[in-house]
């Protein structure tokens, strides 16, 4: 597991220049345009969905190890081209997003796959949260010295810092076993055919609602990115405040692993926290509810992150055989594609109308549908509990 660690974490360090640091360029080159934040979001959520299809056919085909190399390729060229192109980045910045949808669209249908492969019920859950405490240490240190090159340095010099991570994202893929699978076609009419012989249909339709409210959160990042370059007015100020919130990822993501039956309270402040955050940001946006809500967002979220997927890949595996895991994938993608495209959608309305107050109202609209989510989510895992399992693979509570 550690080339498949590795990989993702390059990947991540990727993720947060582009994520954050390239979304806050844009805002600021665009006028703090909260219109080009949502075309930008629109086109790079989308792709990622087509992507997905796409990498999908192409892992079941040839492999998903090609598809992690063909996508850390093109991650390295749209670096590339976001160098090159800088100074007209504005003009340009709608490719970018197509590009990266791509990229992370790619990337997502292969590390999947290849998660479900290798581990299972509790495996899954140790290694996912072994991935989120060791890239939260990584995002402990990178956002704050990303922002402090592009104040004191330039955009460029980070830009190329990330593009040397990328040519390791592609080493990376080399310290990855993987025996291949027999060469399949996805088989969507298979896999609806199994589950509903399985008698999981609607509980699967049930998982595909909950998982499609997480895509509807994939704004808030997006959202909160703006306010901090309104508020604070710099790079540094974003990186400080992404790098603090990371100390409590790192913490509290070990701490979860290890509660056992305090995991409840655990998440219990994961959907609080941040209703609450949100709640001080409507009666006041300032630079303390500013950071006090991306400290208990960012500190929190992956705690309900470490449930979604744990949960979806072992359905996938439990419900459908080791034949349909990248068709579950997709399934569950398309639900996070609905709802990643429907709050881009509203990004840009909110933005052709823009006033404070009106984005202030979607990020609590989205932070409302997040926590709602992780209410659902244990509802759910509770329900299934109460089935009758395969007694070879029974579905595991967190």
């Amino acid at each position: 597991m550690i080339g498949l660690l590795l990989l993702n974490l390059c990947f991540g360090i990727t993720a947060i220049f582009m994520n954050t640091f390239l979304l806050a360029q844009i805002f600021v080159m665009t006028g703090e345009s909260f219109v080009a934040l949502g075309l930008f979001s629109l086109l790079n959520f989308s792709c990622i969905f087509i992507f997905h299809i796409v990498g999908g056919a192409l892992c079941k085909r040839y492999g998903p190890i090609w598809v992690t190399r063909l996508s850390a390729a093109l991650a390295c060229f749209l670096l590339i081209l976001i160098i090159a192109l800088y100074d007209r980045l504005v003009d340009y910045y709608m490719v970018v997003g197509l590009l990266w949808g791509c990229v992370t669209g790619l990337y997502f249908c292969a590390y999947q796959f290849l998660v479900s492969k290798k581990s299972e019920g509790e495996g899954t859950l140790a290694y996912i949260s072994l991935y989120v405490s060791v890239i939260s240490v990584v995002k402990l240190f990178f956002p704050v010295t990303f922002g402090a090159i592009i104040v004191y340095g330039n955009f460029v010099i980070t830009a190329s810092i990330i593009l040397a991570v990328g040519v390791c994202q592609i080493l990376a893929t080399l310290l990855i076993s993987h025996e291949p699978d027999e060469s399949r076609k996805l088989d969507m009419k298979g896999y609806f055919k199994a589950k509903k012989e399985a008698n999981h249909l609607r509980q699967g339709i049930k998982l595909w609602f909950i998982i499609s409210l997480t895509g509807l959160a994939d704004t808030i990042i997006v959202i909160t990115t703006a306010l901090v370059m309104l508020t604070f007015n710099t790079h540094l100020s974003l990186g400080i405040l992404t790098s603090a919130s990371y100390v409590f990822v790192m913490v509290i993501s070990r701490l979860y692993k290890r509660a056992g039956g305090f995991r409840k309270y655990f998440y219990a402040a994961a959907v609080v926290l941040p209703l609450v955050g949100v709640s001080m940001l409507l009666w006041s946006v300032s630079l303390f509810s500013v950071a006090l809500f991306m400290g208990f967002y960012l500190g929190t979220r992956n705690i309900i992150f470490m449930e979604e997927e744990t949960t979806r890949l072992q359905a996938a595996k439990y419900w459908n055989g080791e034949n349909y895991i990248m068709e579950s994938n997709l399934f569950y993608e398309s639900a996070l594609a609905f709802g990643a495209v429907t709050s881009a959608l509203l990004v840009i309305a909110i933005g052709a109308f823009y006033t404070q107050w009106l984005v202030i109202l979607l990020l609590a609209v989205v932070v409302g549908a997040f926590a709602l989510h992780a209410v659902l989510l244990k509802k759910w895992q509770h329900n299934v509990q109460k089935r009758e399992f395969d007694e070879q693979k029974p579905f595991i509570e967190l």
